[in-house]
């Protein structure tokens, strides 16, 4: 989403508009910006709050506060320094309407929106008001499916959710209510239908929301790509409508037959879908921007700033401190939870990152079931970092006997100003995928850690949102998040095809993903470990044929893909649970789970089969986070406004 009109930036970057605040129609008199109602009646206001909106996303999606897309989840738990609040959220217990997440602000953007469609007439380019009427179209829509997804809507069975704001406010007013779920879903349904058919096919040289063709704001096959998820939502509900799931299939089977047309397409290679030079290429298909670090003026950031408005704080979440573990091999170095020692290998650069540890994975899902197959399946190895190579000068560690270990040789190029990728030094940290022997850990020099031994402490870290681009040690990312990928229509389509009972259909958009996710080239190799699986070039074509007709759904996965959505029965498996699997492998570390398995209808099913903390916890209600207490709090005309059920 790199924005070409600087001076509509820094115009309307913060509060865009003295409009509505959180959910209620209460008039903000102190913008944080000089742009008044009135500024709308030019065609300078207009692009601006279209562009103002595309800016604000950026502190929605970006901070630490996301954590709670990813606990509660079957993936993570809460990382060793997640603080007081995660911790609820994983365990289901002590979640209320003060300490859930609260982004009823995007209300603000809502606001804003509706202005552009009553002013849109100031723009009196028939083409250039066309683009922008599209984008907020399309960017309400956005909004209101997020928005709908975490808090719901009233139905039969649940009495409060958002409320539905479509007409622009310039009144103060302290009423407010939620509204149908059904009304909500036709509300969005209907922008994004419209957006999909005005919004170009490719982000172009022309398209003024980019910087020359760079970006990846909303064309016609992002707005596709979002209804067909929100004809798959809903069709799970308690609104749903005959023929959802076969809209959603019909939709992402267009996109994926003519994905020439919107310049989409798969990278041969997963390592491919997360490098930095690929933010912007085929497979991302829509990314909330964050400029580039040489821009601070767009980005609105201070690097190695802990605050800051619109920081993508990704890289960090998932984060080991690197700098924490030991390399002795003392008594009980193998034992779970593995003792550690203060001897460390390791000092905080650049190149390893800044360690938040804020979330760390499940390891009885994430390691055990998901990224089982780290042979023949390359995305674990694309995913997660696994060595750390020594960096500083530490006095040789200990084996198990109490005798010298081999000194480590650091790497000869670490640095605490600029990103360099070791090309020396021995490994100080290793996280084989098996068991080893005490004896291979006192060959080590460094230390060993196994999957029996993960915890919130010390774990393999998310490495697909490294930034290169930081120079410094407490740099936060400038890499965009991507939202929608091109494997996710894949993975859409073959959801709802496995919710139609097209069993063959599910399983070939299934296969598509799966033999991709087989291929590996020898420069792949330079970034895993020794001990995992790597090709080289003579080896490259026989492995990659081997390992990705490995990958292909045998007879036992087919037969269980053609068992039915099991929703309640954590004992038996079924179809979705392959699905979701995928998701996984595809998506680790995008801030969304807790949105699939809400959607699926698998939210208490799969915690009570994977997370220990939550299992005993989680109900229904918990498929909807409780409405913000200031909402409540601040509605003081007419009938309180409801909390969701069970909160």
């Amino acid at each position: 989403m790199k924005i070409l009109n600087k001076t509509s930036i820094i115009i309307a970057t913060a509060a865009v508009l003295s409009s509505a605040t959180s959910c209620k129609k209460i008039l903000d008199e102190q913008p944080r910006a000089q742009l008044y109602p009135e500024y709308f009646t030019t065609a300078g206001g207009v692009q601006a709050a279209v562009t103002g909106v595309y800016n604000d996303l950026r502190g929605t999606f970006s901070g630490e506060g996301i954590v709670y897309a990813y606990n509660g989840t079957d993936e993570n738990i809460p990382g060793g320094s997640a603080g007081t609040v995660a911790p609820l959220f994983n365990s289901f217990n002590g979640i209320n309407s003060s300490n859930g997440p609260d982004i009823t602000g995007l209300y603000v953007d809502i606001n804003t929106l509706n202005g552009v469609f009553q002013y849109a007439t100031a723009i009196t380019d028939a083409t250039a008001r066309t683009q922008f009427v599209a984008q907020a179209k399309f960017l309400r829509a956005f909004i209101y499916f997020y928005l709908v997804q975490t808090y719901g809507g009233t139905t039969a069975t649940q009495k409060s959710g958002i409320p539905l704001h479509s007409t622009y406010i310039t009144s103060a007013s302290t009423a407010d209510a939620p509204a149908p779920l059904a009304d909500i879903y036709a509300f969005i349904i209907k922008d994004l239908t419209e957006a999909a058919a005005e919004l170009p096919n490719t982000i172009t040289s022309t398209n003024p929301f980019s910087a020359g063709g760079v970006g990846k704001t909303a064309t016609a096959a992002v707005a596709n790509a979002y209804l067909a998820k929100v004809y798959l939502t809903r069709g799970y509900s308690e609104v749903k409508q005959a023929g959802d799931f076969q809209k959603a299939a019909d939709l992402t089977a267009a996109l994926i037959n003519n994905k020439g047309t919107y310049g989409l397409d798969l990278w041969q290679d997963y390592m491919d879908v997360h490098k930095p030079a690929n933010d912007y290429g085929k497979e991302n298909m829509f990314c909330i921007d964050y400029g580039g670090a040489s821009d601070p003026q767009y980005t609105g950031y201070t690097l190695q700033g802990s605050g800051g408005y619109g920081l993508n704080q990704l890289y960090v979440l998932a984060r080991m401190n690197y700098v924490g573990p030991g390399i002795d091999n003392i008594a009980g170095i193998d034992g779970v939870p593995q003792r550690l020692t203060t001897k460390s290998g390791m000092f905080r650069d650049v190149y390893n990152g800044r360690p938040y540890v804020r979330l760390a994975p499940n390891v009885r899902y994430t390691m055990n079931v998901a990224f089982a197959n780290q042979v023949s399946d390359s995305r674990y190895d694309a995913t997660f970092q696994t060595f750390w190579i020594c960096n500083t000068n530490v006095a040789a560690g200990t084996k198990s006997d109490g005798s010298l270990k081999d000194k480590l040789i650091p790497t000869s190029s670490p640095s605490t100003s600029a990103y360099i990728k070791p090309i020396d030094g021995d490994t100080a940290i290793l996280m084989p995928s098996v068991d080893v022997t005490m004896a291979r850990r006192d060959a080590f020099k460094g230390l060993i850690v196994t999957p029996k031994q993960f915890n919130n402490v010390i774990f393999p870290t998310v490495k697909k949102f490294d930034d290169p681009k930081r120079n410094a040690t407490g740099d936060f990312s400038s890499r965009p998040i991507a939202m929608m990928r091109f494997s996710e229509v894949y993975l859409m389509n073959a959801e709802a095809n496995y919710m139609l009972g097209n069993v063959s259909t599910a399983a070939d958009m299934l296969n598509i993903i799966r033999r991709r996710s087989a291929y590996r080239t020898p420069d792949d190799a330079q970034n895993v470990a020794k001990n995992a699986i790597s090709v080289t070039a003579s080896s490259m074509a026989s492995v990659n044929a081997a390992n990705a007709a490995a990958m292909v759904l045998n007879s036992t996965q087919l037969a269980q893909l053609a068992i039915p959505n099991n929703t309640s029965n954590p004992a038996s498996l079924c179809g979705m649970d392959l699905i979701l699997d995928e998701y996984t492998r595809e998506f680790y570390g995008d801030p969304r789970r807790w949105y699939d398995l809400v959607r699926t209808q698998q939210l208490v099913r799969r915690n009570k089969m994977y997370n220990t903390n939550g299992g005993p916890n989680v109900q229904d209600y918990h498929a909807r986070w409780p409405i913000p207490q200031n909402l409540i709090n601040n509605v003081l005309s007419g009938p309180k406004y409801p909390q969701n059920n069970g909160y």
